[in-house]
């Protein structure tokens, strides 16, 4: 009797593993988001600095696993800060310091490999990845001006537009997180740095995110 119980129990933590084995391998997956971004504090040539709050956007993603532990994909992810900056004055500009506050937008494209540390539902891993970012910075580069559009089924719609600088870099990201896989759907929390290559004085940038990402496997 001893006996028989001891290998019913045996065969149960046999099948224990088994049951939580993956089935990501061969699929693809497709997910969605929310994208938060911490805070910094930046100083910039000619002394003038920034503070950003606390970002929020959407991240939208595919991929392929190839195995249990490798996949690659394609994410677009958007976020917007709020930040407050102290502009310092040019050379031979005799005025004081002044206060601004405005809006930075940001978009990525990026192409990303992962590696689950374990063949089962539920696994740490890291990831990297390499794209583009492109960022609005909300700041007036021109005067206003009046723009017409013509719309298919709406027609003729003219606005007032005011040209922004905006700027398209090369960037990088390392992250680490959990996953789990429950049939066909998937739950991740990633804490990922990202690099911003600015180039001249500035060089690179990175900031902190941390995502959640929902999705489905098919």
């Amino acid at each position: 009797m001893i006996a028989n119980r001891i290998i019913v129990i045996a065969a149960l933590l046999v099948a224990l593993p088994a049951a939580a084995q993956s089935h990501r391998a061969g699929t693809n997956e497709i997910y969605i988001g929310p994208v938060f971004t911490d805070g910094k504090n930046y100083s910039f040539e000619g002394g003038t600095s920034a503070r950003t709050d606390t970002g929020v956007g959407l991240n939208l993603g595919f991929a392929r696993n190839f195995s249990p532990h490798l996949s690659a994909g394609i994410d677009l992810a958007w976020s917007e800060q709020d930040y407050r900056a102290t502009v310092q004055p040019g050379a031979a500009n005799p005025n004081a310091a002044g206060q601004i506050n405005g809006t930075i937008e940001s978009s990525t494209l990026r192409f990303f490999g992962t590696y689950h540390f374990l063949a089962r539902d539920f696994t740490p891993l890291v990831t990297g990845g390499l794209g583009w970012t492109y960022v609005d910075t909300n700041i007036p580069a021109g005067l206003p001006e009046n723009v017409c559009w013509a719309y298919p089924w709406y027609g003729a719609y003219c606005a007032t537009y005011v040209p922004t600088h905006t700027t398209t870099k090369f960037s990088y990201n390392l992250g680490a997180g959990l996953r789990y896989d429950f049939g066909k759907g998937l739950v991740r929390l990633l804490v990922n740095s990202q690099w911003v290559d600015f180039g001249g004085s500035y060089g690179s940038s990175n900031v902190i995110q941390y995502r959640l990402d929902i999705g489905t496997k098919f």
